[in-house]
């Protein structure tokens, strides 16, 4: 089916906009969230200048790691950010908002007078004669106190030294052999009191390695003594202070150095949480952690101080609450936006509930307002997810879908006509098909279009290009929907597109039919005797709306319907002759580019053939245009039909010979109704009359009927007419003699704009068919209209 708007424009809004933006997430977001699924604020802020004006107002209804706050506000556009978990709105708060920072400088230097020492000494070592501190030590868990001395290579150790050093010592080494000193340390500090370590259960998720077989479903489990006793100490200091934002902020920095604490895989990142680690394991210096962290929440700060807010659940140009983004909508309906900008929960991505609860778990247990902190009933059952959590099977895919039909519901009651949805996220090569397929579906229940896709995940942007056709590149992606008014609604009898039905079953009926047409009364009529048995009322607006569908999908002619030769049935017909066909009208759209633009890039074309011939979310198109054998002789024919630009970036339009008419127009680049038309003109210049199209289903092999006159006889003449770049093989020719023979015709001719196959000439010749070859028939056309036309097959 063909979308229910043109999307050009909004996709060259967003991809010119996007030309030459690196998608890089900077340093200093990096390095202080501890969340997956971080986004480029940069991109994200091009896009929403694209797709928006000055005054509008930006909705992100699940705001996670805040990217786009910092890209709206950057686009100086009013925000409302709604977060579900509270941790993550806490942490965001905590950054976002403006804290004293002389009075947070101070409290930090109050817990570094009190504590940093206490906290070194569970690290302290020796190297070349002098006190050091242990800042990583790299050891097998499973292997005991050998695990320290002889553990495991990896590319951390070098020669054997698997101590990191805090300082360089006098001899310029950073590192050491663990030794007995420091297996001593080990167990002095086993002996310091940690009954004080959060002891609780996790909710168990094998996906996120939370598992009772592992022991991993315990929150000290993946803490080694020492860190546990090190935390602990920091975490007595930070209590001591006076109840402020200023101690929130060094509390969150606390739970922040809390992904790094832990017994790690050696050079683990923040992003795997609770994986138990038995050998090729690390083990780091709190204090570094902490103190490293605090900078990094400084350095943030500082360099998105513009972004920071007095009072983050009620600035003026920029408010985030923490809700269940359903509920909150629900009860404050004259709530209207001019965009969506968001990540919103795909199945690929991580249970956000289930894993913060290592953060989660330490602030219920040691921040001010622990209780604000629990892991409510409410919060699980509001969270869109599909998990595997044991407590949570109700959390499955059909769920997930439910949830996301009551998103686009949502947005649909709280958007302006014509606003877009704008999701940035990532999609693997089957989930797209069989997960994004359905949450285009419901998007198009609620009133929205899918509009288009655009990779982000290289920074070239003819990359970008690519994957919006490439499935194999689909990673890091852009996604559109837009708001479409009522009039241009899709038509869903529950959860069924409707006019998805209809345009099957027209096909179904045109293939069946012969000599009768299949007119737009007689499938308005089979329409609204199958609407009947589903209950629905039939009005003039409704059938005015399937005349519409159907005149959007195939070609009508006065009443008559036919298939429309310049469209692709992509849900009815093989993958073998929706490529031929695909084939056949590359050359069209070739011309279409050159006459818009006056040159393209290759990804261009595909983005134009998957606009153009599907809704945008098509599986079969998207599975023709991966296909090598199919890229590569696509990509031929373009190099056939044009010429490079000086540069070697663009095609342009083909050079003509210089005794070439410079305004000539090519036949094989018309389209098959203009070519049609052509060959019509062309027959009553040659003194046939009666030259009309031949109604029908489109699918007989006949395109024009005429009659010849000669004396007092005539003849009828059939034509089938092929602008074709393919030589046209004997299929066509033997469905044409059929033709002939039912419906008694004398004469019958087929005219390309290719050529013929020897298999279908040696039919022609058995059969005394004419066949016209584009040599044949240009030598034809200049007698008539000499000059005016070329082909490019030749």
């Amino acid at each position: 089916m063909k979308k229910k708007i043109d999307t050009h424009e909004t996709w060259d809004k967003v991809s010119k906009s996007l030309n030459d933006t690196i998608n890089l997430v900077p340093r200093a977001i990096k390095e202080t969230y501890t969340f997956k699924g971080r986004k480029s604020p940069e991109i994200l802020k091009k896009v929403i200048l694209a797709l928006t004006n000055e005054d509008a107002y930006i909705l992100d209804p699940f705001l996670g790691s805040g990217m786009t706050l910092i890209a709206a506000q950057g686009a100086k556009r009013k925000f409302f950010g709604i977060e579900l978990d509270n941790y993550t709105y806490s942490v965001n708060k905590t950054l976002f908002e403006i804290v004293d920072s002389n009075k947070l400088e101070a409290y930090f230097k109050q817990i570094k007078d009190s504590v940093e020492d206490k906290v070194l000494y569970l690290y302290e070592t020796e190297c070349d004669g002098e006190k050091n501190y242990i800042k990583k030590v790299l050891f097998d868990l499973k292997n005991g106190k050998d695990g320290y001395f002889s553990p495991e290579d990896n590319r951390e150790i070098k020669d054997g030294c698997n101590v990191i050093l805090m300082k360089k010592t006098i001899k310029g080494n950073t590192s050491k052999k663990f030794d007995e000193l420091d297996w001593k340390k080990i167990q002095e500090v086993e002996l310091m009191d940690a009954s004080a370590f959060p002891n609780e259960t996790y909710y168990e998720n094998s996906r996120i390695n939370i598992t009772k077989s592992t022991g991993a479903d315990k929150y000290g489990e993946i803490f080694s003594h020492r860190n546990k006793v090190a935390l602990l100490m920091i975490q007595e200091e930070i209590s001591k202070l006076p109840v402020s934002e200023e101690k929130n902020f060094l509390q969150h920095v606390l739970v922040a150095s809390l992904s790094l604490a832990r017994i790690a895989m050696y050079g683990s990142s923040t992003d795997i949480l609770y994986h138990v680690v038995r050998e090729k394991a690390q083990d780091m210096n709190v204090w570094f952690l902490f103190e490293s962290r605090y900078k990094k929440f400084v350095k943030f700060q500082n360099g998105y101080k513009k972004f920071l807010t007095d009072c983050f659940e009620d600035g003026n140009e920029c408010k985030v609450i923490n809700a269940d983004y359903y509920e909150y909508l629900k009860n404050n309906k004259d709530l209207i936006f001019d965009a969506v900008v968001t990540d919103f929960p795909y199945t690929d991505q991580v249970p956000y509930l289930e894993r913060n609860q290592m953060f989660r778990i330490w602030l219920n247990n040691f921040a001010d307002k622990k209780e604000y902190f629990g892991l409510t009933k409410k919060m699980l059952d509001s969270e869109m997810v599909v998990t595997n959590a044991v407590a949570r099977k109700e959390k499955n895919l059909e769920r997930y879908y439910q949830d996301i039909d009551k998103m686009f519901r949502t947005f649909s009651e709280h958007l302006k006509v014509g606003s877009p949805v704008v999701i940035f996220t990532k999609l693997g090569k089957m989930k797209y098909f069989n997960v994004f397929a359905r949450i285009v579906d419901y998007a198009r229940k609620n009133g929205f279009e899918y509009t288009f896709r655009i990779g982000v995940e290289k920074s070239d942007p003819t990359l970008r290009k690519q994957s919006a056709y490439k499935n194999t590149l689909i990673n890091e992606v852009i996604i559109v929907f837009e708001k479409l008014p009522e009039s241009k609604r899709y038509l869903y009898i529950g959860d069924e597109n409707y006019e998805t039905k209809l345009v099957d079953d027209v096909y179904r009926a045109l293939k069946k039919v012969r000599d009768v047409s299949y007119t737009l009364t007689t499938a308005i009529a089979n329409a609204k005797t199958d609407l009947a048995k589903k209950g629905i009322h039939f009005d003039e607006k409704l059938q005015n709306l399937l005349v519409n569908v159907i005149k959007n999908n195939f070609y009508v002619d006065g009443q008559d319907i036919q298939l429309n030769k310049t469209r692709l049935y992509l849900d009815q017909e093989d993958e073998d002759t929706l490529f031929k066909k695909l084939y056949d009208l590359v050359p069209f759209y070739v011309e279409k580019l050159l006459k818009k633009n006056g040159k393209f890039v290759l990804e261009d074309l595909y983005v134009e053939l998957i606009d153009e011939l599907s809704d945008g979310n098509n599986r079969t198109l998207y599975s023709l245009l991966n296909d090598d054998d199919n890229i590569e002789e696509i990509n031929r024919l373009v190099k056939d039909k044009t010429d490079k630009s000086s540069d070697d970036k663009y095609y342009i339009k083909k050079q003509l010979p210089k005794d070439f008419n410079k305004d000539a127009i090519d036949v094989a680049t018309i389209d098959a109704y203009e070519f049609e038309n052509l060959c019509k003109l062309l027959l009553e210049c040659e003194n046939y009359a009666d030259v009309h199209r031949k109604g029908g289903s489109g699918d007989m092999g006949v395109d024009i009927v005429a009659k010849w006159f000669d004396g007092n006889t005539s003849e009828i003449w059939l034509i089938q007419c092929k602008r074709w770049v393919n030589k046209v093989d004997a299929t066509p020719i033997q469905r044409l003699i059929s033709e002939r023979e039912r419906l008694g015709a004398n004469k019958i001719a087929c005219y390309t704009t290719s050529d013929y196959t020897k298999d279908a000439k040696k039919v022609a010749r058995v059969q005394n068919v004419q066949l016209v070859n584009g040599k044949e028939l240009l030598t034809r056309l200049n007698k008539y209209f000499p000059g005016k036309y070329y082909n490019s097959n030749l």
